[in-house]
């Protein structure tokens, strides 16, 4: 690449599977470009203890929504000029802007893209009409960029079929394991926290979110219960304190399951592995996903993927999942139970997750793929 001074947005990354991605491009950004960059992260994050133990230059900003709104308005065109900039990369979230700067933005946001599927239906009132604006001011300024990096390939059609963004100002780069199974800051956390006893354990990576379809949770254990099956446990990394939680557990006591959910708070990146390999399968429930870490992870890590039924889903997983219909417990119980009972079947799914996982870039190759397009758009 030619020299070009990058500024690289994470202030949009605060948690969830965005740290990952962060994590990674952190780690191997040095090791693909030589030139400068110049890190924008929020105050306090994981993102910004990284940044400092990789002896990164970064500047961090308020977490508030009126200090971002300051720093946007007051200290960014100040940094922009003052370290020479030549453009400007979001690696995730909305994008920011400076006038004669190009701004490109990394897009993950599949609901802007699919709005035929009604995202906020368990919200009412104030609430959904609040999450719709913030729809809009996403869509807003992923439009405004002078170029999207996308991960889903469907997601890229729709931006130029739905809104007229130019196709050849777009790309696809398809996301990668991260980088912590084979480094040295990956932490295990002792087995004991599990409480493992053998049973057949599903893990959802995941916060509290009614696209993810946390709830059916407890219903899926009473059908597994009516089928005679008690040996199925749910650890979630959800902090068990939040209000959503105890109703969850509420709920789970009502039914006679409770024991049979475990909420182990949020993981730090570093830790999946050791959450992972800890497990049997891995859960992902959602109505609609750009991607997620999840797929890839339970590829890369040899554990089963029960996912939701959708149109995104098998776009991506092809035949290396066990389907599911969302909404119905019982078949979802029934899955688990196929999983749990057939070797042959639980293998066949993990072999092709390995097979599909080997065409995904590396995290190396997916952030040389990152700059590669970075100077190609400049350079047109």
């Amino acid at each position: 690449m030619n020299s070009v001074k990058i500024l690289i947005n994470l202030i949009p990354i605060k948690s969830g599977g965005g740290q990952q991605v962060a994590a990674n491009f952190i780690t191997q950004a040095p090791l693909v470009y030589c030139d400068e960059l110049l890190y924008l992260t929020t105050k306090g994050s994981h993102t910004a203890l990284l940044l400092q133990s990789k002896g990164a230059n970064f500047i961090e900003v308020e977490t508030s929504l009126i200090g971002r709104f300051l720093f946007s308005y007051f200290n960014l065109k100040k940094i922009v000029f003052t370290h020479n900039i030549d453009v400007i990369y979001t690696l995730f979230g909305p994008g920011i802007f400076v006038k004669g700067i190009p701004s490109i933005t990394g897009c993950a946001y599949s609901n802007l893209f699919f709005p035929e599927i009604d995202f906020w239906f368990s919200y009412k009132g104030l609430k959904k009409i609040k999450h719709k604006l913030i729809d809009w001011y996403r869509l807003k300024n992923t439009l405004k960029s002078d170029a999207i990096i996308f991960e889903n390939e469907a997601m890229q059609k729709r931006c130029s079929e739905l809104f007229n963004y130019p196709r050849h100002k777009t790309t696809l780069i398809l996301p990668s394991i991260s980088t912590y199974p084979n480094n040295n800051d990956t932490q295990n956390i002792d087995a004991d926290v599990f409480n493992v006893e053998k049973p057949f354990v599903v893990l959802l990576l995941t916060g509290w979110h009614p696209n993810k379809n946390i709830e059916v949770i407890p219903y899926i254990l009473k059908s597994l219960k009516d089928e005679g099956c008690t040996s199925v446990k749910f650890r979630l990394t959800l902090d068990e304190k939040h209000e959503k939680s105890k109703q969850l557990k509420e709920i789970a006591q009502d039914l006679q399951v409770s024991e049979n959910i475990e909420l182990i708070g949020g993981v730090l990146p570093a830790e999946i592995p050791s959450v992972i390999q800890n497990s049997n399968a891995i859960g992902l429930f959602s109505l609609l996903e750009s991607f997620s870490n999840n797929i890839i992870e339970a590829w890369y890590f040899k554990k089963p993927l029960i996912i939701s039924d959708e149109e995104w889903s098998r776009a991506i997983c092809k035949d290396a999942a066990v389907y599911v219909e969302r909404m119905n417990t019982k078949h979802i119980a029934k899955m688990i139970l196929k999983l749990k009972n057939e070797p042959s079947f639980l293998k066949k799914i993990v072999d092709r997750g390995v097979e599909i996982s080997s065409t995904y870039p590396s995290p190396k190759a997916k952030v040389q793929l990152q700059f590669e397009f970075i100077q190609r758009f400049l350079n047109e």
